[in-house]
């Protein structure tokens, strides 16, 4: 099997910044990571991956303000959303290139992945999924809103409608504030409601709104899956599922705070895809959160059992 997998990857995705970036909890290298597993452990080649182009100035102003774009002209706001303070002793160009740029690379793939997944059925971008990126704001290391910018492009040419599932341990708020009462998107959110963002007002946009407690666990988080999903892709009328994947539902994340098993969340991966392949509806996945060396590992882990067994991928293993 030798032909390209709708599989989006760049190396412009890793975050590198002097060995600076091993300060923060988020792996930042976490998608060659993942981009190498699943050479190593399925036999995929390079060639057999797409690549996404830099998205563009006009595509981010789809939904973001030209005054929130600017403010990122000064290291002190970049410092801010990233959550890190030392980045604001940074030369601007600097974070530009090492941080900025990567994020733009993987919203760039999240607009292709979108393509990918209505002329496939399916498609991963191992990165995006900046779920906390408003229109005039950043926040949580999220800086550019991915998913809301990609539906937006989307919708210029065709019309459709659009569920979101997002299934980080964080409230989907960068989403919410920017569909708001958008008919044409329908959210599904379960999160952990007890950590950040808590953004209440942004609630009131959740169609199908599923706060959990701290520590909830395997049995009771793939139930709520098992009776939910079936019920918002019904009730949505979808034409494309964004399937939002955190790992940071896993139970030794430490700022996720429940306590999801690896199998748990390979699990979980599962459920969405065969409900959506089960109705024809293409789905896009895209990466999320997740702040433990293990991430990049049950990330490979769960598309390796994707391609194997919910889509019937063949590889050169």
């Amino acid at each position: 099997m030798n032909k390209k997998l709708p599989i989006i990857y760049s190396p412009h995705y890793n975050i590198t910044l002097f060995g600076i970036e091993k300060l923060h909890s988020f792996d930042s290298e976490k998608y060659g990571k993942v981009f190498r597993y699943l050479k190593e452990k399925m036999g995929l080649k390079k060639y057999q991956f797409y690549e996404p182009e830099e998205v563009t100035e006009e595509d981010l102003l789809l939904v973001h303000t030209k005054e929130y774009l600017h403010s990122l002209s000064y290291s002190k706001n970049i410092a801010r959303i990233a959550e890190l303070d030392l980045l604001s002793f940074f030369p601007n160009f600097i974070l530009k290139s090492r941080i900025l740029k990567p994020m733009k690379y993987g919203t760039g793939g999240t607009i292709l992945g979108c393509h990918l997944a209505l002329k496939h059925g399916w498609a991963i971008n191992l990165s995006g999924g900046y779920h906390h990126a408003k229109s005039g704001e950043g926040g949580g290391f999220c800086f550019y809103s991915d998913v809301p910018i990609a539906v937006y492009k989307l919708l210029k040419k065709k019309k459709m409608k659009i569920l979101i599932i997002d299934l980080d341990a964080h409230q989907g708020n960068g989403f919410e504030s920017v569909f708001k009462n958008d008919q044409r998107i329908y959210i599904f959110d379960i999160y952990n409601s007890m950590i950040y963002p808590m953004d209440n007002e942004v609630k009131q946009y959740i169609d199908c709104d599923y706060p959990v407690s701290s520590f909830t666990k395997d049995s009771e988080y793939l139930k709520i899956l098992k009776e939910k999903i079936p019920f918002v892709i019904k009730r949505s009328s979808c034409d494309l599922i964004i399937y939002n994947a955190g790992t940071d539902i896993f139970k030794d994340d430490p700022l996720g705070h429940m306590n999801i098993t690896t199998q748990g969340i390979i699990q979980r991966d599962e459920m969405v895809f065969r409900q959506a392949l089960k109705r024809k509806i293409p789905i896009l996945m895209v990466l999320s959160g997740g702040y433990t060396k293990q991430s990049s590992l049950i990330i490979g882990k769960s598309i390796e059992n994707l391609l194997k067994n919910v889509i019937g991928v063949k590889t050169g293993i």
